[in-house]
């Protein structure tokens, strides 16, 4: 899927345009005192709606590349997943070709034969490949989100896959998107437990950038400049050729 940011570029453009020629009267003519003082007074707010406007079209773009970025790194996630499986499955099948053949069974009486598969052996069907729940249960948490947009039955989704399969290579992601889902609904200090399990116990994953980013954002929320700042500080520190040290630094710019 590939992100339409030249799209997204262009919005914001016109919205600034707009904004630009937000009505302004001139209050320098004739009339009295609290005439033209009416006037600057419309003026006023016509420019501050203006600028609410504009806020609200940004954020609402942010929070598009946002998801639309997060889609992206899902599926690349995916996508690794996958090829790291056919590797795997790859060199067991040369493992295997290279082991020398086995030498051929002794004769075994018919009633022998029988009692065997009877008890299981070569006709016993084969178990179901190893982790299709897991996969199955991820996909449809994700599905949710991507899909659905049904973030309330998305959150309880998460949180069963992260009790359920505690050492799923996915977990972490698990956590981010949950996070990502209680920041939604400002409920930010579950949100921040979520984005600081990603950030401490996760070091290697590709969502720890974003989640420190959005403890940031968390702290901005809560009216924590000092610390907001400190942790875009660590955004830029640690990954600073990402698409989350951009934002970082975009946001550390506003503070």
């Amino acid at each position: 899927m590939k992100i339409n940011l030249a799209a997204i570029s262009m919005a914001a453009v016109l919205s600034t345009s707009s904004w630009a020629q937000a009505p302004v009267t001139s209050v320098g003519g004739s009339g009295s005192v609290n005439d033209r003082l009416a006037e600057l007074e419309r003026a006023f707010n016509a420019r501050s709606q203006a600028q609410i406007d504009q806020q609200r079209q940004l954020n609402g773009l942010q929070q598009e590349v946002s998801e639309l970025r997060g889609l992206l790194e899902e599926q690349s996630y995916r996508l690794e997943q996958v090829i790291e499986r056919q590797r795997a499955i790859l060199a067991a099948q040369q493992d295997a070709a290279q082991q020398p053949a086995p030498a051929p069974a002794a004769p075994q009486p018919s009633g022998a034969q029988n009692g065997g598969q009877a008890q299981g052996g070569a006709s016993a069907p084969a178990a179901a490949p190893a982790g299709n729940d897991e996969q199955a249960a991820y996909d449809n948490a994700v599905n949710l989100v991507l899909q659905d947009k049904d973030y309330d039955a998305a959150i309880p989704a998460f949180a069963r896959f992260i009790t359920q399969y505690p050492q799923s290579t996915y977990v972490p992601n698990a956590h981010y998107w949950l996070g990502q889902l209680l920041f939604t609904q400002k409920r930010f200090d579950q949100a921040k437990a979520q984005f600081a399990r990603v950030v401490e116990a996760y070091p290697g994953s590709n969502k720890r950038a974003d989640s420190i980013l959005k403890l940031g954002l968390i702290a901005k929320e809560q009216g924590d400049a000092g610390l907001a700042r400190q942790y875009y500080e660590q955004v830029l520190r640690e990954y600073g050729n990402s698409g989350a040290a951009r934002l970082a630094q975009e946001n550390l710019n506003s503070l």
